[in-house]
């Protein structure tokens, strides 16, 4: 099996693993939810695709790992239901949505040492970004771990964090990890340090953004 093809089978049996849930009907009235024992902001938003920066954003929520029960918050439109003025201003990312609506931060700072596409006629599934050894890996969006571990041939120390709107982002070679499967992260929240791991030849960050599993130019997506 090739790297991109173990990372896909990563990527189906993480997601499946995961609790289904239903999705609320089309509806253009304001909507609100009343916060239920044990669920997270990144549960809510993936009930109501949309994402947790707009859930953020439109409850002013200033502590997003505090979630007290009973809290009632406003669910901003999906992209799927909503009208397009109010897709645009809560920046939602249903996977219908095109690559624009969704703003991702760089995962670290450096310089980019490979882009995406095909390199030495093998297809490169994402970018590289050299960095320091020890260089902090932020998350490029708010999500749940779905792998961290170094059990994908290749990709050493390797990351996977699930969002909203079935996108996932990959982080590989990395010197450490520092967070677990299950773990909600925010955006911007360190999750590991730059390193050699797998097969790599120098220090640096292999990032890649997945939607529906298929790897996407991540310089589409990232702001």
């Amino acid at each position: 099996m090739t790297r991109a093809g173990g990372l896909a089978l990563a990527l189906a049996l993480a997601v499946g693993a995961l609790t289904a849930c239903g999705t609320p009907g089309p509806d253009d009235r304001p909507r609100y939810h009343t916060v239920k024992k044990g669920e997270t902001l990144w549960r809510i938003s993936q009930d109501y695709e949309t994402t947790v920066d707009a859930l953020v954003r439109a409850n002013d929520i200033r502590d997003v790992t505090t979630l007290p029960v009973g809290t009632r918050l406003f669910i901003p439109p999906s992209m799927r239901y909503a009208p397009r003025r109010s897709a645009e201003r809560y920046n939602g990312s249903h996977p219908k949505g095109r690559a624009s609506s969704v703003r991702l931060a760089w995962p670290i700072q450096g310089k980019l040492s490979s882009r995406f596409g095909i390199r030495d006629q093998v297809h490169h599934d994402g970018i590289d970004i050299k960095a320091p050894r020890g260089t902090a890996i932020k998350a490029a969006e708010a999500g749940r771990v779905i792998h961290s571990d170094d059990s994908l041939a290749g990709y050493g120390n390797l990351i996977i964090v699930k969002h909203a709107g079935n996108l996932s982002t990959v982080y590989a070679h990395n010197d450490r990890n520092l967070v677990k499967v299950g773990e909600f992260v925010k955006k911007g929240q360190v999750i590991g340090e730059v390193g050699r791991t797998g097969r790599a030849t120098t220090h640096h960050l292999h990032f890649e953004v997945r939607r529906d599993g298929r790897p996407r130019d991540p310089l589409q997506y990232l702001q």
